[in-house]
Formats: C-alpha cells, structure tokens, sequence
C-alpha cells in the first residue's frame, strides 16, 4: 500500500517536472540564484586571511549612500540649519512634560545631519521643542587641548518656532578621556 502510494507520488512529481509552467519549486530556485548571501564575518572569531575592516572615512569625503539632510558646522562661528529628529532623556525614554521628583535623567537631542546634544539635567527650553522643528545650530566652542577629537564641542541652538536658544555639548565627556 505504502509503495503504491509512493509510485503516485514519484508519477506527480514526474508530472510537474516535465510541464511548461512555473511551479512553487522552480519559482524557488530561481529567486534564490541572483546573489549569493554575504558572509558576516565577526571581528573577534574570523580568520586574519579573510578579516578586512571597513575603511576608515576620509574628512572631506561623503560617505557612500548616505546622505544627511544638512552639514555639521565645523568651524567656531560657522552655522547651519537642521531640523530636530528625537528629544529623550539620556537613557532613551521619552522626556514627561512635567518633571518627576528625584534623580534628573538629563536631556539629549539629535538632528537630522547626526548633530546631537547632551545635557546631565533637565533642558525646558528643548523639552518645549518638538520633532521635526527647524533649528539653527552653531558650533561655538572647540576643547584646544584636544582638537581632532569631536567630543567636548560646543553648540548654540535656536529653535527657529519657538525661539528659545540652549548652549550644549556634543558629549557629557570633555575631549581626549575614554570613549563611551
């Protein structure tokens, strides 16, 4: 009984195969031979021979398929217009409107060019901002015991609706200290 229905089977299948039209198994395959997928390889466990990490960004260069609304102000006194894309306290949880009692989470804002500011307290003035205000952001202090490090820079925000304006750094860390 079981070879018989194993015969009806092999008959079905030889049946598919021989026909014209796409069947769920050819459609299959076929999608599957476009491109292989790329090997991740994780930097701690893979090979030296076949380990290569990513290049490192050159200054000037517009990193490929990215691209930012608008520019990070890189000179004292240089400014460019933004818009803000995320307002939380430091831990990533949304800021209430009215301040609880105890430990202050601090504020952080991001922009839409990958600006971001960090404060250890509470900023009203950015807790009355919203997502997607346009603002005004000037570099206006560089650490000078440090200046290839990005840390530790200060920036001058308008808020081009409210017209509030806050002086905040990039960091909670000043520059040349760890990372993180």
């Amino acid at each position: 009984m079981n070879r018989l229905r194993l015969l009806g089977l092999l008959s079905l299948l030889a049946a598919t195969a021989c026909t014209q039209q796409p069947s769920f198994l050819s459609s299959f395959a076929e999608r599957n031979t476009a491109a292989a997928p790329v090997e991740r390889l994780n930097p701690g466990t893979a090979p030296p021979d076949k380990w290569n990490p990513a290049p490192d960004p050159l200054e000037d260069e517009d990193l490929p398929n990215t691209e930012r609304i608008s520019k990070m102000p890189r000179k004292v006194g240089e400014c460019f217009e933004t818009t803000i894309t995320s307002i939380t306290d430091r831990y990533g949880e949304d800021i209430e409107p009215k301040p609880k009692k105890g430990a202050d989470p601090g504020t952080i804002v991001r922009f839409s060019n990958s600006g971001v500011q960090v404060s250890l307290r509470r900023e009203n003035s950015i807790v009355r901002s919203q997502v997607f205000d346009k603002v005004n952001l000037c570099l206006v202090e560089v650490p000078k015991e440090c200046p290839g490090d990005l840390r530790g820079r200060v920036y001058r925000t308008t808020n081009l609706r409210t017209k509030e304006s806050w002086n905040l750094a990039n960091d909670i860390k000043n520059c040349g200290g760890p990372a993180g």
